[in-house]
């Protein structure tokens, strides 16, 4: 297992760097076009992460709409990940991704083994948390003084949510003292700051056992374990029924679902249609004035009137996304304080 905290901060500014030959083959152009964006990116972003101590953010977002792929850096690695895209057939995706992402390690200076190649699709079901390896290469990464395992090969989501850096900052800021709840929680990394920030509790519930053992890695490897922790394998709608019927309140929570899950054995959730069934749910064990910070991917979403009536909601998108993800809005958030 690699330590990364030998790793540098950010990607090395290598202006000799190999430049793919000028060529009318497509991909040698593709290519030259996307370390172009890249080095001016990679030299932005690097004076920006030392200024504000991120070690893990994005290089790369389809700024080249011939080049839709995904770049990020973590502390040493770089991860690309293919988008889908109407311009780029699909028996060509492997070995256009592949050339996309050697220049790009090229121009950066990353060893060939520090550099990870995944193909974007829509998922749906189980499939959204079946690993597409089986490496177990994971590795720490840092955020906000805390350290959290990432893998970067074994699934198509890293165990880390770079575009909620802020939101887990602004979750910090309000839980000293409080009873807190995350839902949907994935890999625990909100509870992570949660907890670290003196939370009185915190309840960490998704139905995926794979990432509610990564949540309770991530506590171990921040000496945050303990009986105040919880982690619960089950469906959100039934944990919070048998929250209310157990007298169970939590003063503060995060509610990032999916924006549609059919899994096996699971009921079908679709956030635009299920949201405010989530809410009323939540409103039996979030005392009055408690706070709910509610975010979804949905690209078209409107947040109901029925939550309107019951809860207080202030759209916080602006002061959520990082300007690493300013290109494109990954996210939109709220702060709903519980009216009484």
């Amino acid at each position: 297992m690699s330590d990364a905290r030998a790793t540098p901060a950010g990607p090395p500014l290598v202006s000799e760097a190999p430049r793919p030959p000028e060529s009318p083959d497509r991909r040698a152009a593709q290519a030259e076009m996307l370390v172009n964006r890249l080095r001016k990116n990679a030299k932005h972003r690097r004076k920006w992460a030392r200024r504000e101590g991120v070690t893990c953010y994005r290089l790369y977002d389809r700024d080249i709409p011939e080049v839709p792929m995904v770049l990020d850096w973590y502390e040493g690695r770089l991860y690309g990940a293919i988008v889908p895209h109407e311009g780029v057939p699909d028996d060509e995706v492997e070995a256009l991704g592949a050339a996309w992402l050697e220049a790009a390690r090229l121009a950066l200076d990353v060893p060939a083994e520090r550099a990870y190649l995944k193909r974007r699709a829509r998922q749906r079901g189980s499939a959204q948390y079946t690993p597409v390896a089986r490496a177990g290469e994971r590795f720490e990464v840092g955020e906000g003084g805390l350290r959290f395992w990432v893998n970067l090969r074994d699934y198509l989501d890293t165990g880390l949510f770079l575009d909620h850096r802020q939101t887990r900052e602004l979750v910090a800021a309000e839980a000293r003292g409080k009873r807190f709840l995350n839902l949907f929680a994935y890999t625990g990394s909100f509870t992570v700051h949660a907890a670290a920030a003196g939370a009185r509790s915190t309840t960490t519930v998704d139905s995926t056992p794979t990432y509610l053992r990564w949540a309770q890695d991530n506590l171990a490897l921040n000496a945050l374990e303990g009986f105040a922790h919880e982690l619960v394998r089950a469906d959100v709608g039934e944990f919070l029924r048998g929250a209310r019927a157990a007298g169970a309140r939590f003063d503060l929570v995060v509610l990032d679902p999916p924006t549609f899950s059919n899994g096996k054995g699971t009921p079908t959730f679709d956030v635009r249609r299920h949201h405010p069934t989530l809410f009323e749910l939540l409103w039996w064990v979030v005392p009055a004035g408690g706070v709910v910070y509610f975010s979804t991917n949905a690209r078209t979403f409107k947040l109901s009137d029925e939550v309107r009536g019951r809860w207080e909601p202030e759209e916080i998108t602006a002061r959520t996304v990082p300007p690493d993800f300013e290109q494109r809005r990954p996210h939109l958030c709220w702060r709903c304080v519980r009216r009484p």
